[in-house]
């Protein structure tokens, strides 16, 4: 038996993993000075994400290494390969566009919080939760075209308790930054389902993160 879970169980994870970070947000909101500390913000951010993720493995009693079930292991090279052609297409449109206007400068991002944060942790933590475990989990009870898309959506909501509780976003430059990150969710769940790989979309999320620090 590979699981004992229920065929929408990964729902139910998503909204404990947005309902914890909502949380989280109303407390760095709060008390600034304790929460939202750049370290402890890092770590939490990450393991709000990681932790449930895993969690849903090891509770489904599956037969997959946990490195398989997150596909991490098969077709790493392809994933590898097509993930770094599309980061270095995205990067080289960006720079092309934003330093051809003089509008950008590159400043390295520096300090283990932005990176451990913002460039390597939340998007492996993210991938692994809505590429790794939700999408393929939708896949299996509703197809490629509507797990892509509800996916996409879930990770554009998880984002949403941060822009409105901490950034004070809201209206048309709301509505503008989620239908920017649901593409984002897109494009990375159509990468991965290309190639049967995370690595498809890891490599661009990191690439992504890195350039938005580096020089937006």
């Amino acid at each position: 038996m590979i699981s004992k879970k229920r065929p929408y169980d990964s729902f139910q994870y998503t909204l404990i993993v947005i309902g914890f970070w909502t949380i989280w947000c109303f407390l760095m909101a709060a008390w600034p000075q304790i929460f939202a500390l750049p370290a402890v913000r890092a770590i939490a951010r990450v393991s709000i994400v990681f932790i449930p993720a895993v969690i849903f493995y090891l509770m489904g009693n599956r037969e997959k290494s946990i490195y398989d079930y997150f596909l991490l292991r098969d077709n790493w090279v392809k994933g590898v390969v097509v993930g770094s052609g599309f980061a270095i297409l995205y990067f080289s449109i960006f720079l092309w566009r934003n330093f051809d206007a003089g509008q950008s400068a590159f400043h390295l991002p520096l300090g283990f919080s932005i990176w451990f944060n913002f460039i390597v942790g939340s998007p492996f933590a993210e991938e692994i939760f809505f590429r790794g475990l939700l999408l393929q989990e939708l896949k299996a009870v509703m197809g490629t075209t509507k797990a892509t898309l509800i996916s996409a959506f879930a990770f554009g909501f998880l984002h949403l308790p941060q822009w409105l509780i901490l950034d004070n976003l809201h209206g048309v430059e709301l509505l503008s930054i989620f239908i920017s990150i649901f593409t984002y969710g897109i494009i990375f769940a159509l990468l991965v389902n290309l190639t049967r790989s995370l690595w498809a979309s890891l490599i661009p999320h990191w690439i992504n993160n890195f350039i938005l620090l580096a020089i937006g």
